[in-house]
């Protein structure tokens, strides 16, 4: 069983991310799900990792500063922009083998 410390959603474009700090058994874990078009995908990181992870993203926000790329969508206008996100049918097997296993951590 896993018990919430804390909870925090973010919309970014068409896209909502779910950030869910939680404790088991395990250890405390980040669980961070997006959501696009009703679909969900979830990744978890345990805490032991959080402080690379973040390093790693300040990284990335660094490059795209110093190359100064335009982090806005240049594809805003384009319907499908998402669509290559959101897995196929054959892929909605493997994606609930995933979940199962997201929820053994």
């Amino acid at each position: 069983m896993e018990d919430s410390i804390a909870t925090e959603t973010v919309q970014i474009e068409r896209k909502q991310f779910f950030f869910d700090l939680r404790e088991n058994q395990r250890g405390i874990l980040l669980r961070i799900t997006e959501e696009v078009r009703g679909h969900r995908d979830t990744i978890i990181i345990p805490a032991t990792g959080l402080k690379d992870f973040s390093e790693v993203l300040n990284k990335m926000m660094e490059v795209i500063d110093q190359e100064g790329l335009d982090p806005t969508d240049p594809t805003a206008d384009e319907d499908d922009f998402y669509d290559d996100d959101i897995p196929q049918e054959d892929d909605a097997d493997e994606e609930e083998e995933q979940d199962d296993q997201d929820d053994d951590y």
